[in-house]
């Protein structure tokens, strides 16, 4: 079964903030679990750019790069900002960051550093009494901060299926 492509994906932010614990869990696991599923992995593996697309290294790169762009949304929202602090939908940093230069150690190394910035950004704050919301440029949906811990959890979860996938078809 194909992948579904990130932009296509649509969204329902009606669950209550008593997800917090498991999405946060989720968070937190994630960069020990893309560890795992790369550890080991012949270099051939790791930079194969399947159709010409991102190779593992660089789906690893683009998780470490998007950290600041959670943080920085949650901050929108803890500043009533009106609308998200808008991405670069052509992804253009990772595409030209050259990832597949560097050690595998040195990325994952990257964006655990950059995770734990974000989960002590969310440890800082009181989930329960942070209700505002600010709207999603692309989606043009409103957001709550839980809402784009959910969101940073599915797009983990996005690049982990494909760099999965992208193992898979090559062992």
């Amino acid at each position: 079964m194909p992948i579904s492509k990130w932009f296509e994906r649509t969204f329902d932010f009606s669950f209550d903030v008593e997800q917090y614990p498991t999405i946060y869990q989720h968070l937190q696991q994630t960069p020990d679990t893309l560890a795992t599923t790369i550890h080991n992995r012949p270099e051939e593996i790791l930079t194969h750019q399947p159709d010409g697309k991102w190779a593992v290294k660089e789906h690893t790169g683009h998780l470490a790069l998007l950290e600041p762009l959670w943080r920085t949304r949650i901050q929108d929202i803890l500043e009533k900002k009106p609308t998200l602090t808008p991405t670069d939908l052509d992804n253009k940093k990772t595409s030209e960051a050259g990832f597949n230069n560097y050690p595998v150690a040195e990325l994952l190394q990257k964006f655990t550093a950059e995770r734990k910035e974000t989960l002590a950004l969310l440890d800082s704050i009181n989930i329960k009494d942070q209700q505002g919301t600010s709207l999603h440029p692309r989606m043009q949906l409103p957001m709550r901060i839980i809402d784009i811990m959910y969101f940073t959890a599915e797009h983990d979860e996005h690049h982990l299926v494909v760099i999965r996938e992208i193992i898979k078809a090559l062992s």
